[in-house]
């Protein structure tokens, strides 16, 4: 019995020595790693002014609280989705809904899709309200786009675009893998998935987790692609960026991005343009800034952490 607790004494002694040691080992080793392998941003927020081709006017200032979907309507007007309600400038006008919209989106007609957390709903003339079933049990709408014969929706819960006819019914599904016609699927870490219809009715759709935007024909077939992961001011980085983007009268794109907040445009071939908004322009930690265009080529950038709809201009 003495020599089985000598035995389990001398055991527990040394294993005490080989785990002090390992802690301090490792103690030591992460402190040799901190300077090597200090990870920072700071280096990446600093934009050459050169980049930087666009002004700061004044901002629209909503009267709703948490403001959380922008789109721009084909007259002109400025929709802006927040806590119960849509207001719509230059004019005084709003209108309730039931909760706090994800997305927005207005027809030719002016009719107006308001996206909610898991479904649709049509707001025409009068305000009178059409509502959509709900896509499915995951579903997280993050966008809209309407063009003259459907509506497409970005369903960050689904991973998937779905393509209504503009009376509604039942969906196609866009963005399936399909490795045999060349669909990869979207990769969505978090509920950041935005899509936009080009001048030749394409649909255009971030791949977030590949840092990449993707173009599809309307039956969902994909057209083309261009990716950039990079921390530089050329490329986006992080899980999921850009975070939003808008297409330009002249095809090119307008991008925010969320962790580095910084708004730029691309060309048709995702190389860069130029800097609309650096970093340093907005308040640390801020996500959600939708982005949206005129006709003139002004953009718009909503701003959740002021509660502002930011105006930039091109300089002259």
């Amino acid at each position: 019995m003495k020599t089985t607790t000598k035995n389990w004494v001398w055991f527990i002694g040394i294993m005490a020595l080989i785990l002090g040691a390992g802690i301090y080992l490792g103690q030591s080793r992460r402190t040799e790693l901190g300077k090597r392998f200090d990870y920072s941003l700071d280096e990446y927020r600093q934009v050459d002014p050169a980049l930087i081709r666009y002004i700061e006017g004044e901002p629209l200032i909503p009267t709703i609280g948490k403001i959380s979907a922008l789109a721009v309507a084909p007259d002109g007007k400025i929709y802006v989705g927040g806590e119960n309600a849509v207001q719509v400038f230059p004019e005084p006008e709003k209108f309730p809904v039931d909760g706090t919209p994800t997305c927005l989106a207005v027809d030719d007609d002016g009719t107006v899709f308001v996206g909610m957390q898991d479904h649709v709903e049509i707001r025409s003339r009068g305000w009178k309200k059409t509502v959509w079933a709900s896509p499915g049990e995951k579903a997280y709408l993050t966008s809209l786009a309407v063009d003259d014969w459907y509506v497409y929706v970005a369903d960050a819960g689904n991973r998937r675009v779905w393509r209504y006819k503009k009376e509604g019914g039942k969906p196609r599904e866009i963005g399936k893998k399909d490795w045999a016609n060349g669909v990869r699927g979207f990769t969505i870490p978090s509920a950041f998935f935005d899509i936009d219809i080009g001048t030749d009715g394409s649909l255009w759709a971030v791949n977030p987790g590949h840092h990449a935007l993707e173009n599809y024909r309307p039956d969902g077939m994909p057209i083309t692609a261009w990716e950039n992961s990079s921390f530089t001011i050329e490329g986006f980085s992080g899980c999921c960026n850009p975070s939003h983007f808008a297409l330009m009268p002249d095809s090119s794109f307008v991008t925010a991005e969320k962790g580095l907040p910084r708004v730029k445009i691309h060309n048709q071939d995702g190389s860069l343009r130029c800097v609309v908004a650096a970093p340093d322009q907005f308040d640390e930690g801020v996500v959600g800034l939708d982005v949206a265009v005129d006709d003139l080529g002004r953009i718009y950038v909503l701003d959740p952490s002021r509660n502002h709809v930011r105006v930039f201009e091109e300089k002259q």
